[in-house]
């Protein structure tokens, strides 16, 4: 367990920040810090969603990040990492068992300058940090909409392109429903403390954020609509170069057909030129039907 305590603007306010606890570590933490043991300890489930709860002593809410990178990465658990934050007028405690970027930037920049005055804020740079992960994993799937479109119309080829088109279905939707369950999160905060510059960036990020995800749901929607025509149309090419075919040779097959009975009396067997009479026929059957085909715009 990693735990770093830091001194806000105001001494007498601090910020611990605790990385991949065990259940044992944060028993004994709580106990130092005069904490529910319990609230610490549920915190450590991995399914968790985002949510907001004010507790007895401590508000608790839950965010989590986007921190999935492969294309075949599709539950909460492996596209998203949690962050659970406590706090109150004197403390904030961040819990996560992953190393965040946003979480070491703002270190430096807002704590070690002394730029936030009080737990309130940063909780708001956390959410916001959070946040901010959604919208580089947005702009991630849409450039992998952007090369699928390309190589479904711009590219002469027969990739399969369900099993992607289906991992980003599954990808954009977790990040709409847990952008949507952050709501509460922002709402939470927003009820129990004055709305300032930070809250309302973190509003209006979030506002903008399932704008984007809404519109990234539509779009991998009609890019698999999109793709299932194609490919039906793909097949009925197909089908209609078989048909083709079917209809050239299903006079000439009845020809044969009827020449193949062994019957005894068959007057057209013993003519001296009856094969390649067979053989006329059959071929201008074949130009007909061509010509046919022609004149119908089907070739």
């Amino acid at each position: 367990m990693k735990i770093r305590e830091f001194e806000l603007s105001d001494p007498q306010k601090i910020w611990i920040d605790i990385q991949s606890p065990t259940a044992a570590e944060l028993e004994n933490f709580a106990m130092d810090h005069n904490l529910q043991k319990s609230n610490l300890i549920a915190c450590l489930e991995a399914d968790h969603l985002p949510k907001f709860e004010d507790l007895e002593l401590l508000k608790f809410l839950i965010v989590r990040v986007i921190t999935g990178e492969d294309q075949i990465e599709h539950t909460v658990q492996e596209i998203s990492s949690k962050v659970a934050i406590f706090y109150n007028e004197t403390i904030i405690i961040s819990i996560h068992r992953l190393e965040h970027a946003f979480i070491e930037d703002l270190i430096p920049r807002y704590i070690e300058t002394h730029k936030l005055k009080n737990t309130e804020e940063v909780a708001i740079k956390l959410v916001t940090g959070a946040l901010r992960s959604f919208e580089k994993f947005q702009n991630t799937l849409n450039q992998h909409i952007d090369r699928i479109e390309d190589r479904i119309f711009l590219k002469n080829n027969n990739e399969n392109f369900l099993e992607e088109l289906y991992f980003l279905k599954r990808q954009s939707n977790i990040g709409k429903k847990l952008l949507l369950l952050t709501r509460e999160v922002i709402n939470g905060i927003r009820s129990h403390h004055k709305a300032n510059v930070d809250l309302r960036d973190a509003m209006d990020l979030h506002v903008k954020l399932e704008l984007f995800y809404d519109q990234l749901s539509e779009d991998v929607n009609n890019l698999l609509t999109i793709y299932l025509s194609v490919s039906s149309q793909k097949t009925n090419e197909v089908m209609k170069v078989l048909t083709g075919f079917s209809v050239f040779f299903l006079p000439l097959t009845f020809i044969v057909g009827v020449y193949g009975m062994n019957f005894d009396f068959m007057p057209e067997l013993h003519y001296k030129n009856a094969y390649p009479i067979v053989w006329i026929v059959m071929i201008s059957v074949v130009i007909l039907v061509g010509i046919w085909f022609r004149k119908r715009k089907w070739l």
